[in-house]
């Protein structure tokens, strides 16, 4: 349900424009209804993501207003929003009218194919060039080809008050879509202080929360503008992958529900995320399961890198299954995982595992150091130690983490790793001198954890090697 007394008034209208327009259909009698209302109406519904509503109302608008520009305008941007590329250059080959949303609407398909230069010769035909709302026409359309610096050097032919609810939007959307979480914030925040029920500025706050790893905020940040709109599915969306980020499972498979009754997710989505939550919190059986349930309605999974996510996320399960006839399915699926998406680190690294544990040590190794060079961030490495230790490459793993140190010397659990590699490397001195920099230091539950990772024949020297090395620590605190 959508609270209309918390909306601005032109969202008031277009929900009634809506509820009307719903009504009609559902009770199957024909309703009339202005061009520029039914092409708004259509832009409403596909900022929200029913991107069939959106069709259904373009369609009915073409039969009562045949050839209208507005409503073609519309259908290139639904196009476009879909990633039907041709589709849209075919309906804007219909538009005769000249005026300015058209000529931006040409502009984009031009950035579209990567002709800025052209793109920006058609915008010179723009009567009244750089009017405010041309500027902010053409910024946003440069902002949706991924041309931020264009944006924002078409945002300098205004003078502008840095308080102006209009630039305060484009600057903190800018911002957002370059991962400037912080600076972003800033913006949404003036736009949240200005318009306190306007939905998608707190969706902002939310991504930028999102984009920061502050999960509590950012379901704060939704629940407000879930206070607006009940039924706005990116609100469920940010909910529901931050309830996984914070392991409440319970609450994310709430989120998720809602996030499907908005159309924004389907349940395959679902089956995978709370599967990848499992896998996350090593729940193996539990996560095989919806992930194998997610494999079943693969084709709703429409993104290239969610499939990858998939047969990776299978991949580990089945490695953690410790079946030795599973490694020809497991390699199976890290292949496939790896031809979806060349940057799945998970897959890379399993499958080098794979090829180490098979004999076919520089195969393995070189996957290893290619995925290491293609994604050089901590966690690559952190990764890349743990299946170091599993095949017992000792020294690989210390150098894999030296790398995590350079990179974020905070990271979680990092010296007591270090210090234990070490110690397993026959590098007491080195390991001790590492566990001295660790606020918690190794203790017997570590041995358990370790004890996991490396290799079943190497389980019994490690055991060893690290009781005697608590034992000398020990005694050495005694003296």
């Amino acid at each position: 349900m959508i609270n209309k007394n918390l909306l601005p008034e032109k969202d008031r209208e277009l929900i009634e424009l809506a509820e009307r327009f719903e009504a009609a259909r559902s009770e199957q009698r024909s309703i009339y209804m202005d061009s520029e209302d039914l092409a708004d109406l259509a832009e409403w519904y596909s900022r929200r993501n029913r991107f069939k509503h959106a069709a259904d109302v373009i369609e009915c608008g073409l039969k009562l207003h045949p050839d209208n520009t507005s409503l073609l305008v519309e259908k290139v941007y639904l196009y476009l929003d879909q990633f039907k590329l041709a589709e849209a250059k075919k309906t804007a080959r219909l538009i005769t009218e000249e005026r300015p949303d058209v000529t931006i609407l040409r502009a984009r398909l031009l950035a579209e194919d990567g002709r800025l230069d052209e793109a920006e010769l058609m915008l010179d035909t723009l009567e009244d060039k750089y009017c405010k709302e041309n500027i902010i026409d053409v910024a946003y359309m440069y902002l949706e080809t991924g041309q931020r610096q264009r944006a924002l050097d078409w945002l300098k032919h205004w003078k502008w008050d840095t308080d102006n609810q209009e630039y305060c939007a484009i600057m903190a959307d800018n911002l957002l879509d370059q991962q400037e979480y912080r600076e972003a914030l800033t913006y949404y925040n003036k736009l949240v202080d200005q318009n306190p029920y306007h939905p998608p500025y707190w969706i902002g706050v939310a991504r930028c929360h999102l984009g920061l790893g502050e999960y509590a905020k950012a379901i704060d940040a939704c629940d407000y503008a879930l206070l607006a709109d009940e039924d706005l599915g990116d609100a469920y969306l940010i909910k529901g992958y931050s309830f996984i980020e914070l392991r409440n499972g319970e609450k994310a498979l709430e989120a998720y529900e809602g996030a499907i009754r908005c159309h924004v997710i389907t349940q395959a989505y679902v089956h995978l995320l709370m599967g990848q939550l499992y896998v996350d919190t090593k729940k193996w059986s539990e996560a095989f399961k919806l992930l194998q349930q997610a494999k079943r309605e693969e084709k709703e999974l429409k993104d290239s890198i969610s499939r990858s996510t998939l047969y990776s996320a299978l991949a580990l399960c089945l490695k953690h299954a410790d079946k030795e006839g599973n490694k020809q399915l497991i390699m199976k699926y890290c292949l496939k995982a790896i031809d979806l998406d060349y940057y799945n680190v998970t897959a890379q690294l399993v499958a080098g595992l794979i090829f180490i544990e098979e004999g076919e040590m520089q195969t393995g190794l070189s996957m290893w150091k290619e995925i290491s060079e293609l994604v050089p961030e901590a966690s690559t490495w952190w990764e890349l130690s743990s299946y170091s230790l599993e095949a017992s490459l000792f020294d690989h793993a210390i150098e894999a983490l030296k790398k995590v140190e350079a990179l974020e010397p905070d990271y979680p659990n990092l010296y007591k790793r270090l210090a234990i590699t070490c110690i397993l490397a026959g590098k007491p001195e080195e390991g001790y001198r590492y566990n001295r920099k660790d606020p918690s230091p190794i203790d017997q539950r570590d041995l358990e954890d370790i004890n996991q990772l490396v290799a079943r024949t190497q389980k019994d020297k490690l055991n060893a090697m690290l009781n005697d090395y608590l034992k000398n620590t020990d005694s050495q605190k005694d003296q």
